[in-house]
């Protein structure tokens, strides 16, 4: 089978990558045991640049915990914008919810469970397939342009353990996503340190992957301009993969009321 590759993979990327993975507290990939404070509000934006497959991914993601009776969830609406210097740009549509089952607290461990819709849908440059492929080993037709929507739900489930008083919190992850279209499910494990360098800064360190992929790693720092209100946060992350490996940046905001 002789395909695109590099467009393959980027498609692949934007499809798969962003509905599980992309809706952690900045700037972890991995998700926590954490929530929005009740009747609290926040807003996560920010900009991911890659070289090997070259994309520019452009994320906003509004969250609120509503509280009373529901102050224990975490209500997100969001999305993001996918360039791809290929061609066949996408976006994302995402709606979730997150529980927490366990608060953390500094030396324990808290537990939280997220629920979400990821709506994909892909730009309208074509992916040639110049024989008979699809990712579930169906047959697909010549030059299927792998354009359609796509309505992936996906599960996760999180633990976090607090160490030395809070100085080194580990996130751990684990999940699954249905690919509608392929009828596919993909597996997601991610596992995080956060690691407090004063009362703003704060290191991230992480790695985290899909099923039947090489993982990813990345680092970043936290900066706290205003405690618990004003977040600004940048990452380096790299992944060895085929036929390119994939090398990038973020830089983010985070603003809590």
């Amino acid at each position: 089978m002789r395909l695109q590759l590099t467009l393959i993979q980027t498609f692949a990327l934007a499809v798969a990558l962003l509905p599980q993975l992309a809706h952690a507290a900045r700037p972890f990939v991995t998700d926590d045991a954490r929530i929005v404070d009740p009747d609290g509000y926040q807003i996560e934006s920010y900009v991911r640049a890659q070289r090997g497959t070259r994309l520019t991914e452009f994320w906003f993601l509004p969250a609120a915990n509503f509280g009373g009776l529901a102050d224990r969830f975490e209500f997100t609406l969001g999305g993001n914008y996918t360039w791809v210097s290929d061609g066949g740009n996408s976006n994302l549509l995402l709606a979730q919810v997150k529980t927490l089952l366990r608060p953390l607290e500094a030396n324990g461990f808290g537990l939280a469970l997220t629920l979400g819709l990821g709506r994909v849908k892909p730009g309208s440059a074509q992916i040639v397939v110049e024989t008979p492929f699809d990712v579930a080993d169906a047959p697909a037709p010549e030059g299927d342009t792998s354009t359609k929507v796509r309505y992936n739900p996906y599960l996760n489930a999180i633990a976090s353990v607090s160490l030395a008083d809070d100085a080194v919190v580990l996130h751990l992850n684990a999940g699954v996503t249905r690919d509608n279209v392929d009828r596919t499910n993909v597996g997601n494990w991610g596992i995080g340190a956060e690691i407090a360098l004063d009362a703003q800064w704060f290191g991230i360190a992480e790695s985290y992957g899909l099923s039947g992929e090489k993982p990813a790693y990345q680092v970043g720092a936290r900066y706290w301009a205003i405690p618990r209100r004003l977040q600004i946060d940048g990452t380096y992350g790299f992944q060895n993969a085929s036929p390119s490996n994939l090398r990038w940046i973020s830089v983010g905001v985070r603003v809590l009321w």
